[in-house]
């Protein structure tokens, strides 16, 4: 069920390994996962200060418990850009990254 993406909500999610799915409205726009000793309420408060602070568009949110979120990330990643051909939003490389990739390799 997706929950709204405000501190209230994020309060209510266990502090245990998972992955989140971010949505703005209806349209999926970033996939996480919680880094190793890391629960998803911290992961999902810290991802809520970046929204705030940038120019990230979320609204709702909803988790999955796994031992294994790094794993099932990439599932839900492959699964996203096998359906629609693209990444999501926030889950995509920002021209800056490529940019600075380009930079590295000379």
């Amino acid at each position: 069920m997706r929950q709204r993406f405000t501190g209230e909500d994020v309060k209510n999610v266990p502090e245990e390994s998972g992955i989140f799915f971010l949505y703005q409205d209806r349209d999926l726009v970033y996939i996480g996962r919680t880094a190793p000793r890391i629960g998803l309420r911290s992961e999902l408060e810290h991802a809520l200060r970046v929204a705030m602070a940038d120019d990230m568009h979320a609204t709702h949110f909803t988790f999955e418990l796994t031992r294994n979120p790094k794993t099932r990330a990439t599932e839900e990643l492959r699964s996203f850009y096998e359906t629609f051909g693209r990444l999501p939003l926030y889950n995509r490389p920002h021209p800056v990254q490529l940019q600075q990739r380009a930079e590295l390799r000379r």
